[in-house]
């Protein structure tokens, strides 16, 4: 793969919110939109598949927040326990 070349990640601080287990979620009628109500405020989130208690919602702008596993989001993020 002559064409491949190797580039390095730029480390950044990503905005999430984890999933509590009596956080209510919903679908929002739109295609793969759900949402969220956090601190009163309802976050809605784009989800391929159905986010579970511990999954967390990632914020990167308005236009751009989705649902990450908890696995997922272990392996790519620094979580402090």
């Amino acid at each position: 793969m002559a064409s491949f070349k190797e580039y390095t990640s730029r480390p950044i601080t990503r905005l999430a919110y984890e999933i509590q287990p009596d956080d209510v979620l919903w679908t929002t009628g739109n295609e793969s939109e759900w949402a969220v109500s956090v601190d009163g405020e309802v976050v809605k989130f784009k989800a391929y598949e159905d986010p579970e208690d511990g999954d967390y919602v990632v914020y990167l702008d308005d236009t751009d927040v989705y649902h990450c596993r908890r696995d997922v989001f272990h392996e790519r993020n620094v979580v402090g326990e």
